[in-house]
């Protein structure tokens, strides 16, 4: 097998390089007001500055120097906290790393650097997994907690809403098999009030039972679903429809969104080869059956560009409203928002009206 730095030569001018790492700033930072036709002439002027682009080794990176900026810039380009694993396939890319696991420690250790000299935020990235609980709360005294109760009432208008999935056909729940996207999946279904399921592989019966209770009480739903393109991957979509439809006694049949072979070769995503065992054999049986249909490598979903990724998942999500039903619900809401906000005004006059009297006799006295 040949070295990836064996397949390109090297740069063979400094214009090259400077107009290769023009490129790639632009190939990897999203632009959403970028139309098709420069999105095109990007792609265009990549691929023909990725031909005398030197590979680098993992030893010849100069992390601090060349990735550690290019990092910064990608950090600005999400609407959320990425991970460093999304951050990691973004720079693989851009063939400006390697996809090994050796480079993607290389970059944690350098991103750690940067974060306790403040060349990066120490906040830049997300946890894999909450790292601490709450710890003392209270109240000064009765006084305190009083004011920040009529507070809340103050400001509880606003919270005001409507269901807007009762008066729908369908209503959708995404099935993650990924605790690494959980924060930016959630933060997308969230703006359509969707209920996120996270799991690691194969899900636990405690988590697809308590699932399927909600789905049988529930109106129709349709199950989406988000997972690696590998073995146990395509094996989740079956694992799910079979434990989903035998706890919930309604037929529930889980729909991939992402990741597929498609959106694989349509986005051309990083590929990393299946692991082995030492004899030559899968190290996941599943593999040999996932290896006749598409080979002996797998992708991540972290190796979706964050802006696709969004875009799947809203169109998946949009694509089961019904927008006139929506809209009613949403303008009902308006309405009785008002309401609210005219009953808790009235409500907030006579408590003050209360402690206004209270006062006034303490004044008095005995």
């Amino acid at each position: 097998m040949q070295k990836a730095s064996e397949t390109h030569s090297l740069p063979r001018t400094e214009k090259e390089l400077m107009e290769y790492m023009d490129a790639v700033h632009h190939m990897l930072v999203i632009r959403p007001g970028e139309t098709e036709e420069e999105m095109e002439a990007t792609q265009t002027k990549f691929e023909a500055a990725g031909k005398v682009c030197h590979l680098l080794t993992d030893e010849e990176i100069d992390w601090k120097g060349a990735i550690i900026p290019m990092v910064n810039e990608l950090l600005g380009s999400f609407s959320y906290r990425p991970t460093l694993r999304q951050i990691f396939y973004r720079l693989v890319a851009a063939l400006l790393i390697p996809n090994t696991e050796v480079s993607y420690k290389s970059l944690s250790g350098a991103a750690v650097l940067a974060r306790e000299e403040a060349t990066i935020a120490p906040l830049s990235f997300e946890a894999r997994v909450r790292t601490h609980t709450e710890g003392d709360y209270g109240f000064d005294s009765p006084d305190q907690f009083i004011e920040a109760v009529l507070d809340l009432l103050r400001k509880s208008p606003d919270q005001y809403t409507r269901p807007l999935w009762t008066t729908q056909q369908v209503r959708p729940i995404i099935w993650l098999e990924k605790d690494t996207l959980f924060i930016p999946v959630t933060i997308i279904a969230s703006r359509y009030r969707v209920k996120v399921y996270v799991a690691r592989g194969n899900s636990s019966l405690t988590t697809v039972y308590e699932a399927a209770q909600e789905i049988a009480k529930a109106m129709p739903v349709k199950v989406l679903q988000l997972s690696d393109f590998d073995e146990s991957g395509e094996d989740t979509v079956r694992d799910l429809e079979t434990k989903l439809t035998r706890y919930s006694r309604i037929h529930v049949k889980p729909y991939k969104v992402a990741l597929t072979s498609q959106q694989v070769t349509d986005f051309n995503l990083p590929r990393t080869m299946a692991k082995k065992n030492e004899d030559g054999t899968f190290a996941n049986s599943l593999h040999n059956k996932f290896a006749k249909r598409h080979g002996d490598t797998v992708v991540e979903l972290d190796a979706l560009p964050p802006d696709e990724l969004e875009r799947i998942i809203t169109t998946a999500i949009e694509d089961l409203i019904d927008e006139d039903a929506w809209n009613t619900e949403v303008a009902k809401a308006k309405r009785e928002k008002e309401e609210v906000q005219r009953r808790i005004e009235e409500l907030l006059d006579q408590i003050e009206q209360i402690s206004h009297r209270k006062l006034s006799w303490t004044q008095l006295g005995p």
